[in-house]
């Protein structure tokens, strides 16, 4: 004979989260948003997705295009992704402003990228490095160029000790700020 359980509300009306796909792991997990107010916060990103089933980080991207801001919101596979831009996508994010999301798969999925502690989102601010590397290469006189070095190349391979003690290797600590959830 069976054992009835009793009927448990808690247990039967979580959300239904998406089955893990195991079938591609290569399947886009990252979400491009857009339609985003100028003066919106890291903050305000990270707590739209944290509820989604999935959601593992967000960052917010400071295009260098006026004030023009977008968000990219990863998660831990691809139908979790899916999800969220189904809920998501159309929303009304500011009623002040009028601000309507556009959410859509990225490109690619993002890289984390390697930030000084823990933390929930990254942003990536590009307003004011084009205004500084301007002034620094009119400012200093040398001939070297303020492009970031290539991955593969020699110069990459400093200790982060090193690139912190280096005034001219600010522009990493400037450009990206880390947020703790």
């Amino acid at each position: 004979m069976a054992i009835h359980r009793p009927y448990d509300p808690v247990y039967y009306n979580l959300p239904s989260i998406p089955p893990i796909d195991y079938s591609d792991p290569n399947a886009i997990s990252t979400l491009f948003v857009s339609g985003l107010p100028d003066d919106v916060k890291p903050r305000e990103i990270h707590n739209l997705f944290r509820h989604r089933p999935g959601f593992d980080y967000c960052q917010l991207k400071y295009t260098g295009r006026g004030n023009q801001v977008v968000a990219f919101a990863t998660f831990v596979n691809h139908p979790s992704a899916i999800a969220a831009l189904h809920a998501l996508n159309g929303v009304k994010f500011d009623p002040q402003t009028g601000s309507t999301l556009h959410i859509e798969l990225a490109r690619s999925n993002s890289r984390r990228k390697n930030k000084p502690g823990p933390g929930a989102y990254v942003v990536i601010d590009k307003r004011s490095t084009a205004t500084k590397d301007d002034q620094q290469s009119s400012d200093d006189g040398d001939s070297e160029t303020e492009e970031p070095s290539e991955p593969n190349k020699d110069a990459s391979t400093k200790s982060d000790e090193e690139t912190a003690g280096d005034p001219e290797n600010t522009e990493d600590a400037e450009n990206v700020k880390v947020g703790t959830g």
